[in-house]
């Protein structure tokens, strides 16, 4: 369910936008993660292109937000890799794009 895709096709990547994600959501591959109860979705434009930076090493890699939702003062950000699988990371950890940058490789 979590293939690679190709950069250049990261806008038509399902996302899930203006409510919270369910569990039948994550099993369809349209959202990564679901919180039972407590959270809201933020008004986000989805999908959109990030760089996740690790904390520890500084490594970057490029990702699509395809789901952001917030449960109390926590943002979190359902991640998909270009190379496949998906993630899930705080807002503090990403930086945001306009469109994909020559990290994509597009």
């Amino acid at each position: 369910m979590w293939e690679s895709f190709d950069p250049s096709d990261w806008e038509s990547l399902p996302h899930l936008s203006g409510r919270v994600a369910t569990e039948d959501d994550v099993k369809n591959g349209v959202a990564v993660f679901y919180i039972p109860e407590g959270s809201f979705a933020l008004n986000a434009m989805l999908p959109t292109c990030v760089i996740q930076i690790d904390e520890d090493t500084g490594e970057r890699t490029p990702a699509v937000v395809i789901q952001a939702e917030q449960a109390g003062d926590q943002v979190y950000l359902g991640l998909r890799y270009l190379t496949g699988g998906n993630g899930i990371c705080g807002l503090d950890e990403v930086e945001q794009l306009e469109e994909p940058n020559e990290e994509f490789a597009i």
